[in-house]
């Protein structure tokens, strides 16, 4: 269920740093107490990795034989963290605290 808050334009620009890749250290470092913040740099974060292992993922499949034809489709799969983070940076535009879809239920910024 998503959570509506009243939420400041620091707040907010910090939110949509997070789902920027690499810059989510940036609300990470400077977020405060700021709940919002933390739950949006929360997702960012999940969202990198999430990235970060496709990638690796799709360059082992690359290597193995017979497989290696599937990353043709590759591009595909890049596309997810990528919509991930336009979903999320809406999330944080309408001051909402709404998981990502598949991942958004991760925690690993308490």
């Amino acid at each position: 269920m998503a959570k509506k808050s009243g939420v400041n334009d620091n707040d907010k620009l910090m939110g949509v740093l997070a789902y920027l890749g690499i810059l989510v250290i940036i609300p990470i470092a400077a977020g405060g107490k700021s709940k919002f913040v933390k739950y949006h740099a929360n997702q960012g974060l999940v969202n990198l990795l999430f990235a970060i292992v496709i990638a690796v993922a799709t360059t082992i499949l690359a290597f193995i034989p017979y497989l290696g034809f599937i990353l043709i489709f590759a591009w595909l799969i890049y596309l997810v963290p990528t919509i991930f983070a336009i979903l999320g940076i809406i999330n944080v535009v309408n001051g909402e605290e709404k998981p990502l879809p598949l991942i958004g239920g991760i925690t690993l910024i308490k």
